[in-house]
């Protein structure tokens, strides 16, 4: 879990280099010189760009569980959508170091980069959850047991990292699920997790040079999962795998783009049973309420079945293309196959 915040105490917002200076208070008797020499001279390589304090307080996050503890304790969670009126964030792993925050996904990234310069082999997973936010998870695999473990960053209790001590990516977010209840509850009887990715190599698709930036990742933010990214469901037992629910959408025609380059759901191009359901659903399904209840969610249930989503996750599926067009990019981006 993120470092916690004082009620009615807001963080001290230090300058960027005030800011990594302080890291460097708390953290430069845990630098090895050997290893600090070493991610210097990969950063050089690699042709990144740290200051020297950065350096500093990256060399003594050698492991993933130093990561993590990093994270946890000095890194407040960057809630930028606490209010309609906040503009979303994408801030790349040195402004974290600058600022102190991040949220889920920027999060991720820092850990990723951390831990793929210090030659941790990470891979990104994503946690797909049903009307509620998804998560990411930085997967690592212990060289000596071979066992996973993952870095994240989350504002909820143990939805964080994990230590590796788990035999398969699939027991590993299997821990996640007592915990992974919805945000428009606040339930923690109403889970949401249905499923998770493969894990895949951000550098191979973005490249390294994202790692040192001071720009934002949009890029990465909006285009990280494509059609090429499989997704396995938690409630089944089989191999067979599936697409995000919105490259699916995409791909079967349910998710439209018109003429003035709204997307919209194209109801009559859903299976005719899941036309039936759709209209079912959006008369029983009140509104007032966070999340469907009695025949809605009955409803729901059966339209799952049908295609894999739900009326309301396929709803926001096309108002999150609406701001991913809006940001200049183009369905060709997540449909790659």
């Amino acid at each position: 879990m993120s470092k916690r915040l004082i009620p009615d105490q807001p963080p001290v917002q230090l300058k960027p280099d005030e800011q990594v200076r302080y890291f460097v208070d708390q953290y430069r008797n845990a630098v090895n010189s050997t290893t600090r020499s070493r991610l210097a001279a990969c950063v050089r390589d690699l042709g990144l760009t740290f200051t020297e304090d950065e350096l500093t307080v990256l060399a003594a996050l050698d492991t993933p569980a130093r990561v993590q503890e990093f994270l946890n304790t000095q890194i407040y969670y960057n809630n930028d959508h606490a209010s309609a009126e906040m503009e979303e964030t994408s801030i790349p792993p040195r402004r974290v170091l600058q600022t102190a925050r991040a949220h889920c996904f920027e999060g991720a990234l820092f850990a990723y980069a951390v831990d793929y310069l210090h030659g941790h082999a990470p891979r990104l997973v994503l946690l797909e959850a049903s009307q509620d936010s998804e998560h990411n998870l930085v997967l690592f695999q212990d060289p000596h047991t071979g066992l996973y473990g993952v870095n994240a960053h989350s504002a909820f209790p143990h939805l964080d990292g994990r230590p590796p001590e788990y035999p398969t990516l699939r027991a590993l977010v299997e821990s996640y699920c007592p915990y992974y209840y919805s945000d428009r509850t606040n339930d923690p009887n109403d889970l949401t997790l249905v499923g998770y990715s493969d894990s895949f190599d951000l550098v191979a698709k973005f490249g390294v040079a994202w790692m040192s930036t001071e720009e934002p990742l949009w890029e990465i933010y909006y285009t990280y999962l494509d059609d090429t990214i499989a997704l396995h469901y938690l409630f089944d037992d089989s191999d067979e795998t599936h697409l995000y629910p919105l490259m699916r959408a995409l791909k079967s025609a349910w998710i439209q783009v018109d003429a003035r380059g709204c997307p919209f759901v194209s109801v009559s191009d859903l299976p005719s049973a899941a036309q039936e359901l759709w209209h079912a659903f959006w008369r029983a399904f009140d509104r007032n309420d966070p999340r469907p209840v009695g025949a809605a969610r009955e409803i729901e249930r059966q339209f799952m079945q049908l295609t894999g989503t739900t009326p309301i996750d396929l709803q926001d599926n096309a108002e999150d293309l609406q701001y991913f067009l809006e940001a200049g990019y183009r369905i060709e981006q997540l449909l790659k196959t």
